[in-house]
């Protein structure tokens, strides 16, 4: 029974790595071109993507919210650095799915763009159901009884960082892991 138990902890173990490799490999590759879509910034201004990118290098963010404390200590990151990468030419953009008055998210240096409709987070293939996902694999490995940890049946976006090329946009660098956990950093 305990060696039974054991194989069901690793399974389910191996199932999270499994879940991560799926969604991580269908997001946009380094190589690609950045869509250009029409977004939104919390001062209500409309830009489309490939404005930021005309004449810099983008440095480019998708965060879920203000609610989780990594995406507030990456954005709080960034913008203790920004000086530093518009010193080296790059513009700076944050796109999370709230609206200016839901999010507690604010930079004099970071332009902020709400994303609510996930648009841009779809375009990528960075969105996933996270309870549907891990059930599926569930079933794939034969794991038996329910799964724990997965309530969320919300769309999700894997936290991401782009540095994209000034002019035609293509994708030079991707930090994506769906461990939300698991940020780009300065160094990098």
């Amino acid at each position: 029974r305990t060696t039974m138990l054991l194989l069901q902890e690793h399974l389910k173990l191996r199932a999270i790595d499994i879940l991560n490799e799926r969604i991580e490999r269908q997001i946009t590759p380094v190589g690609e071109l950045l869509p250009n879509l029409e977004v939104t910034s919390f001062t209500g201004d409309t830009y489309q993507i490939h404005d930021f990118l005309r004449e810099k290098p983008l440095l480019l963010c998708f965060m879920r919210a203000s609610w989780c404390p990594y995406c507030r200590a990456q954005l709080e990151m960034l913008d203790g650095m920004a000086a530093t990468f518009k010193d080296i030419g790059c513009e700076i953009v944050v796109i999370s799915r709230e609206t200016a008055e839901e999010s507690t998210f604010k930079s004099d240096q970071l332009v902020l763009i709400s994303d609510l409709t996930n648009a841009f987070g779809k375009k990528l293939g960075m969105t996933y159901y996270a309870t549907d996902e891990i059930t599926d694999i569930y079933t794939q490995l034969g794991i038996s009884g329910e799964v724990e940890g997965y309530y969320d049946t919300s769309e999700l976006n894997v936290p991401a960082t782009y540095i994209v090329s000034k002019g035609e946009g293509r994708i030079l660098y991707k930090h994506a892991k769906r461990d939300y956990t698991q940020r780009a950093t300065g160094s990098e």
